[in-house]
């Protein structure tokens, strides 16, 4: 029995650094596996992100959000509108084509003179138009005044002037029916003969018509009735105002 100890001991010591090795391999292992989640773990995944960050030689500018808003809201117009604004006309004197009345007597915003009210001669102011537009067949003339209270004076209505004319001559009776006035029972101009202080404003008005109104009766062709049988027909109209102070 002590022969076989002796021959079995260096086994024994064989098999214990065995065990001792592979524990110091076990250990290193253990080692190498912690260190190499802890850099794992510290260091961004790519995979992860789905893109490759920038390197610091090749920075990203972002524009501010409101900067890219302010630029997409920046109103640029068709050419079609640009094309449209250049071809606007402004405010100035009556272009060809525009249909305008005037008087050789008084301009519009003036005054009207005495000779034309109950104060002169009483005669009929001049007047004179031009451009008219195409499809005119006629004109008809007003002279009113409204004096506030809600009801309305007028002192001349002509229909069924022809195209032809383009001016009335002062107290000349021209070619066209005479309506009635407000003023007195007789058939064309009533001067004005306005009462009570201030400046009363007279407006005249000449229209141009695509027909001819069927009033056959002048004698009852006031104002209104004349507006009321013009209407739907009147391509365009033009006034002139002007203002009288009795002395």
């Amino acid at each position: 029995m002590a022969l076989n100890n002796r021959t079995l001991a260096p086994a024994s010591l064989s098999n214990g650094r065995t065990r001792w090795n592979r524990f110091l391999t076990g250990a290193v292992t253990l080692t190498v596996l912690a260190g190499c989640a802890s850099s794992v773990a510290t260091t961004p995944s790519v995979a992860s992100t789905g893109s490759t960050p920038p390197t610091a030689a090749t920075p990203v500018t972002v524009a501010p959000a409101q900067s890219l808003a302010a630029a997409s809201t920046t109103s640029v117009p068709p050419p079609s509108t640009q094309k449209a604004a250049l071809s606007t006309t402004t405010a100035g004197p009556a272009t060809k084509g525009s249909f305008t009345v005037t008087s050789s007597a008084f301009l519009e915003g003036g005054s009207l003179p005495a000779d034309y009210t109950c104060d002169g001669s009483s005669k009929s102011p001049p007047l004179s138009w031009s451009g008219a537009p195409e499809g005119t067949v006629g004109y008809a003339v007003v002279m009113h005044h409204l004096p506030g209270d809600g009801t309305s004076h007028w002192y001349w209505v002509l229909y069924d002037l022809p195209a032809t004319i383009d001016h009335i001559d002062a107290g000349v009776p021209p070619a066209a029916k005479l309506g009635t006035n407000s003023v007195n029972p007789t058939l064309g101009y009533a001067p004005p003969c306005s009462k009570g202080p201030g400046a009363k404003v007279y407006t005249l008005t000449v229209y141009a018509l695509s027909a001819q109104p069927t009033l056959p009766n002048p004698s009852v062709v006031s104002r209104d009735v004349l507006l009321k049988a013009i209407s739907g027909t009147v391509l365009a109209e033009s006034t002139l105002n002007v203002t009288y102070s009795r002395p």
